[in-house]
């Protein structure tokens, strides 16, 4: 029965590193759309530049809250 037991906390550990791995790939690609959306509104003269700048940081800040609040649980 004991053997079980650790069968069972291995998985959750793969599992934790698989989901831990996957967030990191995700905060590369909220960190890229967050410098895409700088490079878009240097380029292009819109009138809505500051709310798509705020979504953008605000998008790449909580994807690293994410990946902290992942590593203490």
């Amino acid at each position: 029965m004991n053997l079980l037991a650790d069968f069972n906390f291995s998985v959750w550990l793969v599992i934790k590193i698989a989901v831990i791995f996957g967030l990191i790939i995700y905060n590369i690609f909220a960190f890229i759309v967050m410098k895409q959306v700088n490079l878009m509104t240097e380029t292009l003269e819109l009138d809505f530049e500051g709310p798509i700048k705020f979504v953008a940081v605000f998008h790449f800040i909580f994807a690293l809250f994410v990946l902290g609040y992942s590593f203490l649980m």
